[in-house]
């Protein structure tokens, strides 16, 4: 029956007596639909969307080689040769990425000056500038957030207290003062208010480019000094100072101070230990032991505080990361720079009358 209804110019006998068709099909196939379903998978292929690029130097992991530098930039307070070195994978990375560009156009092998420059701009922006300003403004966040806590100071005014403690330390004996703890608080926060108002001046600017490069480059943040800041800074220098004679006085008599931990109590005796053997100590090897002890107390306290700091800009950088790229590419690159670049000769002019010469021979 199917035989009846299939034309015999459509069909020929094989070897075997099985009925074949010139497309390949049998006797119960159906050759039309075969040449359409041919026809519709090519037209398939035809429209199949280009794959897209995926560039493996944007890609994670080896894109956080880029920020390298910005976690370097977060800890350099807290660990200056750390930060430093954390630089290296990254200016390696910025200049595997420049050059990969500029010989290469995606798949091809295609060198391009202008490309490169383009590449080296992103990179210098994406990797570099922009997360700088992150981590700095997320210190200087985190600095300002610490004035919601007690004492009511930023931690970038503890700082600065800490720092003046330790300078003020190296250049008093507090044995001149044990009977007289009082002036010695009333010395200290007058030379600190001075200290205060004379970096609030300094740091007081109307040109733009220090303003620029302070937001750029900078983790401090303008603070104004009043009264009633003062006051707060006194309450919480007068604490410390308390604090400093009550571990003296218990040092000289040979207790343990509730304030002091183990690792510094082992950091004092070492000291001790160091220092009796030394003939030339000014105030004797006892007061001179107390008072290394006191000032890597306020060191300690100094790093606890750039710590915290460091965290709001970690914090800032990690959320930002992911829309750094696009910010740079969609609304930098895009809009400001490429249609800029793009109308600069790179030796483009020589290149097409080249090429021309070249296709005439």
């Amino acid at each position: 029956m199917l035989i009846t209804n299939v034309n015999i110019h459509d069909r020929n006998i094989n070897s075997t007596g099985r009925q074949t068709f010139p497309n390949g099909g049998n006797s119960l196939t159906k050759p039309a639909a075969d040449k359409k379903k041919t026809k519709t998978d090519i037209v398939e292929i035809k429209n199949k969307p280009k794959e897209k690029y995926n560039d493996p130097l944007l890609n994670w992991p080896l894109r956080g080689l880029a920020f390298t530098n910005d976690i370097g930039a977060v800890i350099m307070d807290i660990a200056p040769t750390l930060g430093t070195i954390l630089w290296i994978p990254s200016l390696m990375y910025f200049g595997a990425d420049v050059y990969d560009k500029y010989k290469s156009d995606e798949r091809k092998y295609n060198p391009d000056a202008k490309r490169g420059f383009k590449q080296a701009i992103f990179q210098s922006l994406a990797s570099i500038v922009m997360p700088i300003v992150l981590v700095h403004n997320g210190q200087k966040a985190a600095s300002i957030i610490g004035q919601a806590f007690k004492p009511g100071l930023s931690l970038q005014m503890k700082q600065e207290v800490e720092k003046f403690t330790v300078n003020h330390l190296k250049r008093r004996r507090l044995k001149d003062y044990e009977n007289n703890i009082d002036k010695f608080k009333s010395e200290f926060n007058e030379h600190l208010k001075h200290h205060l108002l004379d970096q609030e001046k300094s740091f007081k600017t109307k040109n733009p480019f220090k303003i620029l490069m302070r937001w750029i480059f900078s983790p401090k943040h303008g603070e104004k000094i009043t009264d009633e800041k003062l006051k707060k800074i006194e309450n919480y220098t007068n604490k410390n100072i308390d604090e400093m004679f009550a571990i003296r006085k218990d040092l000289l008599d040979g207790k343990k101070p509730q304030s002091i931990s183990n690792k510094m109590m082992k950091f004092y005796e070492n000291t001790k230990r160091s220092f009796s053997k030394d003939q030339n100590t000014i105030e004797g090897y006892v007061e001179d032991s107390i008072k290394a002890l006191l000032k890597q107390r306020q060191r300690d306290r100094l790093f606890k505080t750039k710590f915290h700091a460091s965290i709001g800009g970690l914090v800032l950088l990690g959320i930002s990361v992911p829309f750094v790229d696009k910010f740079i590419e969609k609304q930098i690159m895009e809009n400001l720079i490429e249609p800029y670049i793009d109308n600069m000769d790179f030796g483009d002019t020589r290149k097409k009358a080249k090429e021309k010469i070249l296709e005439k021979h």
